[in-house]
């Protein structure tokens, strides 16, 4: 088994239990398409991904923090500049938002199967 250590699981998207196999069809954390698109179960150790209905819902609550730390710099920005350039602000969060969108999403999948699934190596 591997030895690779809980946060480089994390952030290479792989299994919780054997951290080796990948936990989505396509491996990165930008991806733009089906960006959600996981096996069933890890092609290494046989770890079902799909463990109950709803249990991905919590991954929202994972991803929460990475949406406030890529948020976090350009609102103090808006807070500094005031009503000079609000909108050029409002404009780079959101484009911040759409690029950094598969990284949240898929790195909230990772932490919260994380959570759940112990390491077995």
């Amino acid at each position: 088994m591997s030895s690779t250590s809980l946060y480089r699981s994390i952030f290479s998207l792989k299994c919780p239990r054997c951290r080796q196999g990948e936990l989505f069809n396509k491996p990165g954390l930008f991806r733009f398409k089906d960006v959600l698109e996981m096996p069933e179960k890890c092609t290494h150790c046989d770890q079902t991904f799909r463990i109950e209905p709803g249990f991905w819902i919590g991954a929202l609550w994972a991803s929460y923090p990475i949406i406030i730390l890529i948020e976090i710099p350009f609102l103090l920005t808006a807070i500094y500049w005031q009503n000079d350039h609000v909108w050029i602000v409002f404009v780079g969060m959101l484009l911040a938002f759409i690029l950094f969108f598969p990284l949240m999403l898929r790195l909230g999948r990772s932490i919260w199967i994380h959570l759940f699934i112990p390491f077995k190596g």
